[in-house]
């Protein structure tokens, strides 16, 4: 029954990695550029763009203003893939995530492979690529799979290489920690150290670590982390308002310790870790539960897996900052722990991998439909490209482009992305809430309506058209239509661009 099962297919005796490699492209790169910029995604596309606009590399800024909340590397990785592609797209900036989401696969692949067997690691390869929120963030612009992505790598490359102490090893394990850093911060380099301390511990392996080896290795990855920080304070702009090291601190020390912002309760992880594993979490719970009774015949590495997630979840628990995605480093060690109770030789070990089997192929059927077919369909025949394009043939019969300006009344932010507004172009907030506006506060947070330059183009939100429209009532108003699959199921979407050009 088992030889003839699913499970068999995917990480059994006719299972091969090539498989899981191909799942992972299609689900990590197809229509990866095909969703509008959400949310957070904005950061990245402007900060990149101002880099281009500016031609300085070296100091991230954001609606104009200094900005160095994260390291460079992320940001140099979009450059580059722009530069690559000749333009900086939706396609460009999600690059580095997807290509991070296929490295934590290959090293989840490779940890269980070393820790146990292959059947682990591809077991633990399915299992990731099938966990919704993985997919999620190594589908968006960001710097948490690229954290997450290097952290894990660092943890695989350490356990292949444990026994291996040769200078060269340490120099590359320290590579990779110097190169997590500069991406998202010192997160990174601390969950690798914090899932390594347990093994060591565990294989009473320190004193054949501490050797004068490690120090040698050590200065090289300093040299590289160190670099791009000094660069910054050296070369370009002189009156750069902010400190990449202080950054540092404050985002990484200051945040863990007395917390200026992102304050969630204890029980935040407790929550979010299960969600986080879906739809793992229903495997993952119930081998939590069955850990007591399995202690004793459990393998030095099977324990350290154990440790590991637990010590993972009490640093994040303990720091005093918390976010949901916060959790995404625990989520590879939780994985693993649950493919190694799968997998325990048990009498349930058949009915465990039918229904893991079960579970991973019908999850990627969802997510290859939500991600791959539903997200290009609900964006398609409409997007913001679409919108700049309507709104430069319009305004061009008015007046030539390059001599008009812009004002932004509370747009969403990645309208600048695509129309390519100037990162000096500020984004005038309304006063309170956006549903309680009325004509009367809008007027008073925005007097440049009723006295709107003849060259200036005011872009807004749909939400606002009706208190603004009879004071515009004169401009030609173009308006970001919804896109294939929003229009089929009628939903109205209030924050859709809308733009303003006097005639």
């Amino acid at each position: 029954m088992y030889s003839s099962s699913l499970a068999e297919r995917l990480w059994g005796k006719s299972a091969k990695f090539s498989y899981l490699f191909f799942a992972a492209m299609v689900l990590l790169f197809g229509m990866l550029g095909s969703r509008e910029i959400w949310t957070q995604e904005h950061r990245w596309a402007d900060i990149v763009y101002g880099m281009f606009y500016y031609h300085d590399y070296l100091h991230p800024m954001l609606d104009g203003s200094d900005y160095y909340d994260k390291p460079l590397l992320s940001y140099w990785f979009i450059a580059g893939f722009a530069v690559v592609l000749s333009e900086l797209t939706t396609w460009a900036m999600r690059l580095p995530s997807a290509l991070a989401g296929l490295l934590a696969i290959g090293s989840i692949y490779w940890l269980g492979v070393n820790l146990k067997d292959r059947r682990l690691g591809l077991l633990a390869g399915w299992m990731l690529l099938t966990t919704f929120y993985f997919i999620f963030w190594a589908r968006t612009s960001s710097a948490d799979m690229l954290n997450m992505a290097g952290s894990l790598f660092a943890v695989a490359w350490y356990v292949a290489k444990r026994n291996q102490i040769t200078l060269l090893n340490y120099v590359i394990f320290f590579l990779i920690l110097a190169l997590t850093a500069l991406c998202k911060g010192l997160i990174g380099p601390v969950v690798a150290v914090l899932v390594i301390l347990p093994d060591v511990v565990l294989q009473h392996s320190w004193r054949k670590h501490l050797n004068w080896r490690v120090f040698v290795a050590i200065v090289p990855a300093v040299i590289v982390y160190v670099l791009p920080f000094w660069a910054s304070m050296h070369f370009g702009r002189q009156n750069y308002g902010e400190n990449g090291f202080y950054e540092v601190y404050r985002e990484n020390i200051m945040r863990y310790f007395q917390p200026f912002d992102h304050k969630g309760p204890l029980s935040t992880y407790f929550i979010y870790l299960p969600i986080y594993l879906l739809p793992w979490a229903f495997f993952f719970l119930p081998a939590l539960f069955y850990l007591k009774s399995r202690w004793r015949g459990l393998s030095v590495n099977s324990r350290w897996i154990v440790f590991s997630t637990l010590i993972l979840f009490l640093f994040f628990t303990l720091s005093g900052s918390r976010r949901s995605y916060y959790v995404l480093p625990i989520v590879p060690f939780a994985i693993l722990l649950t493919a190694d109770w799968i997998l325990s030789d048990s009498n349930w070990l058949v009915r465990r991998s039918i229904w893991a089997g079960r579970v991973t192929v019908l999850f990627f059927a969802v997510f290859f439909i939500n991600f791959v077919v539903v997200q290009p369909l609900y964006y398609s025949q409409s997007n913001l490209n679409d919108f700049a394009a309507e709104l430069k043939q319009m305004a061009a019969q008015i007046r030539p482009w390059s001599e008009w300006k812009f004002v932004m009344l509370d747009p969403e932010s990645k309208v600048r992305f695509y129309l390519h507004l100037s990162p000096e172009i500020k984004n005038e907030s309304v006063i309170g809430d956006r549903v309680s506006q009325t004509k009367s506060t809008l007027l008073k947070a925005w007097p440049i309506v009723k006295n709107q330059p003849k060259n200036t183009i005011l872009i807004s939100r749909k939400r606002y058209l009706p208190l603004l429209g009879d004071v515009l009532k004169e401009d030609v108003i173009v308006e970001a239509q919804p896109g294939l699959l929003q229009r089929f199921l009628k939903i109205s979407d209030q924050n859709a661009t809308i733009a303003f050009i006097p005639k």
